[in-house]
């Protein structure tokens, strides 16, 4: 697996020297303007991005009570107000539990080298690049036109050697001892015979960045956070081009269907509330507003006088009716009021219209021939019945 480590040239994040290290800590560098870096990058390897220490803002803290980010974020930069020279707004914070540090940074810069990156078919790390000196030491890496300075509280800055040697003066007169700090470098710059106490340690640029690499010290550390994007699926998981699109249509398909749904169930629950509102209507001449269905039937109904006295009709004649069964009865109508039974007859033969008339005989029923029709097929007509209760 090849280990890519990116490091910006300045402040202004448009150029970058992208360092490569393959398997045997084989190193090649070349630079590139940063919307073209990716072009560098083989997929599938690690990448971790080192942003200038300048950038940030740092406080060595802990969070003992577990306070919710938002609170904890308040908090902190409540206590660094002094510090802060951005809106808190316009501020991306970081907190990690595991080194008891908080730092932060402008969220559009931020957010420029993620989504830049968010892509990239690989492991994605970003770091302040003072991550890239010894942990647990005061230190300092000087290069050719540049520094990077670590603490042992695991904050740091960077910087141009241009602010250097002002940089120590602010050091020392913050309570710094200069004997605790640890020069690092790949050549001793003439200056620091200034600075009687600090002792110069050779090497090399490249040992630092395997250090880093295969010390694995900050594994459960990172800064970047990836945003899942069709481009990032599609070249993880190695999709052709009609693979692609069905992957796309299924995943569209998936994001519609519950809006869908809910727009079903929205429509079926309004034609069911504009159906309740015209039977209300029909109740009640005055209905404006439905608000609680039960509630207000209930209101509709509490008027209504009780119906104590209802006639108990005895219709145990229509179990004959109901044996009687054939096709030439095509209808049978009964009227509780005028306590009449209506049978239509339509081609009943002559025995069983005899038939017919002794069952209703034998209930006592009085059963009047109003209108029936003998024909060479059968009886035609009406058949009245009279029953008492």
């Amino acid at each position: 697996m090849i280990n890519y480590l990116i490091k910006f040239d300045d402040l202004s994040l448009s150029t970058v020297r992208l360092f490569t290290y393959d398997e045997g800590n084989k190193n090649q560098v070349r630079k590139f303007n940063l919307i073209d870096v990716k072009e560098g990058l083989l997929p599938g390897n690690n990448l971790y991005i080192m942003l200038p220490s300048a950038l940030f803002g740092f406080k060595a803290t802990k969070n003992d009570i577990g306070l919710k980010d938002d609170i904890l974020k308040a908090n902190i930069f409540s206590e660094s107000e002094d510090g802060l020279i951005s809106n808190i707004s316009d501020l991306k914070f970081f907190f990690q539990p595991s080194l008891n540090l908080a730092s932060w940074m402008n969220y559009s810069t931020y957010n420029s080298i993620a989504e830049h990156f968010n892509d990239y078919d690989g492991d994605v790390y970003v770091y302040p690049e003072h991550f890239l000196l010894p942990e647990g030491i005061n230190s300092i890496y000087i290069a050719e036109h540049s520094f990077i300075c670590s603490f042992e509280d695991l904050t740091g800055f960077s910087g141009s050697n241009d602010l250097l040697e002002d940089y120590l003066q602010i050091l020392v007169s913050d309570g710094l001892d200069l004997k605790t700090l640890q020069v690092l470098g790949e050549s001793e710059p003439v200056f620091l015979n200034k600075f009687k106490d600090l002792n110069f340690n050779k090497i090399q640029l490249s040992d630092i960045h395997i250090n880093f690499i295969n010390s694995l010290k900050f594994s459960n550390v990172n800064f970047f956070k990836r945003k899942l994007s069709f481009q990032y699926i599609k070249q993880k998981l190695k999709f052709n081009f009609f693979e692609f699109w069905a992957f796309n249509i299924s995943a569209l398909i998936f994001l519609i269907a519950p809006l869908v749904i809910s727009y079903n169930l929205n429509s079926s629950v309004n034609t069911y509330k504009q159906s309740t509102e015209k039977i209300f209507e029909q109740l009640n001449p005055n209905f404006k507003r439905l608000v609680n269905a039960r509630a207000q039937i209930d209101d509709l109904t509490r008027n209504i006088p009780k119906q104590n006295n209802i006639s108990k009709q005895d219709l145990s004649v229509l179990k004959y009716l109901d044996a009687f069964r054939d096709d030439s009865i095509q209808k049978i109508a009964i009227n509780l009021k005028e306590q009449e039974i209506n049978i239509h007859l339509e081609g009943l033969p002559l025995f069983k219209l005899n038939l017919l008339k002794q069952i209703l005989k034998s209930e006592d029923l009085n059963f009047i021939e109003s209108d029936l029709i003998e024909k060479d097929d059968g009886f035609f007509g009406n058949l009245l019945v009279q029953y008492e209760t």
